[in-house]
């Protein structure tokens, strides 16, 4: 079948984090979630909040790996009832939500970085014909602010479709996730790759759901491998007519996505 979308991962393959605007997200997500938990009789220091924070991701981390999510109105509920059990049914709706935007959205203002050659080959993959979508797991800050990230990067104009983990409630590994993309973008699997670094979440499952799976960095190759495995998101092109799935006249078709993967590219 020929090719007809390409899906993306988003941490790792298009996006990469600054640490060094770490402490300054903290503190603004300290600041704005101190002042609405004061008005409800709670005054945390910044140590106590960042205890019940991690509190917070690491058991959301773990139904992560089972392939849910929780929406962002849950994470927020969540990382209240850290502080008092009975607190967030006594919060108001509109409290919710500036928890929310007070939790999540500092990332807007201290953003991460475009990877090399993101933009340029998802530019080129509309060029070419393709849908393209994105596929990300969440945590923090979730579709509702990453959208903002993403269009300050210029990324966001160019995908037909954003399944964030938060918004659908699934998480990858789940096939849930990946079908409702193919679904979208309205394609098969064998008629899609996938785009990610992680082995776990965006190589092992969508080659056994179907997808062709090009590999971005050198981690461990995942189980099953992936296709082909490039440097950076940028050698994708070449990846993909490496393994004929680029419409060049030859009239050669590639092999199935469950053939024997291809040599690992050089990184």
């Amino acid at each position: 079948m020929p090719l007809r979308a390409i899906v993306f991962d988003l941490w790792g393959t298009l996006l990469t984090e600054r640490r060094a605007v770490f402490p300054e997200r903290a503190q603004m997500r300290f600041d704005g979630v101190a002042a609405i938990l004061r008005r409800h009789g709670i005054d945390p220091t910044i140590e106590e909040f960042t205890e019940r924070h991690r509190e917070s991701m690491a058991a959301l981390s773990a139904l992560q790996e089972e392939g849910r999510d929780v929406t962002a109105e849950e994470r927020g509920r969540h990382v209240i009832e850290r502080f008092d059990p009975a607190l967030p049914d006594r919060v108001p709706e509109g409290d919710i939500d500036a928890f929310i935007e007070a939790y999540g959205g500092p990332i807007v203002q201290t953003p991460p970085e475009l990877l090399p050659g993101a933009l340029e080959v998802i530019e080129e993959a509309r060029a070419r014909g393709f849908a393209v979508g994105l596929i990300s797991n969440t945590g923090v800050s979730g579709g509702r602010h990453l959208r903002p990230v993403l269009e300050a990067h210029g990324l966001l104009e160019h995908f037909d479709v954003l399944l964030f983990s938060d918004e659908l409630r699934q998480s990858k590994p789940h096939p849930g996730i990946f079908e409702a993309a193919l679904e979208a973008l309205g394609a098969t699997a064998d008629e899609a790759v996938f785009v990610g670094d992680t082995p776990r979440y965006d190589v092992g499952p969508p080659r056994l759901y179907g997808w062709w799976v090009v590999q971005v960095g050198d981690r461990d190759d995942g189980d099953p491998p992936a296709h082909v495995r490039v440097p950076g998101v940028g050698d994708l092109f070449p990846a993909l007519d490496s393994l004929g799935l680029l419409d060049d006249g030859s009239g050669d078709p590639p092999d199935s996505p469950g053939a024997p993967a291809a040599s690992v590219g050089e990184n």
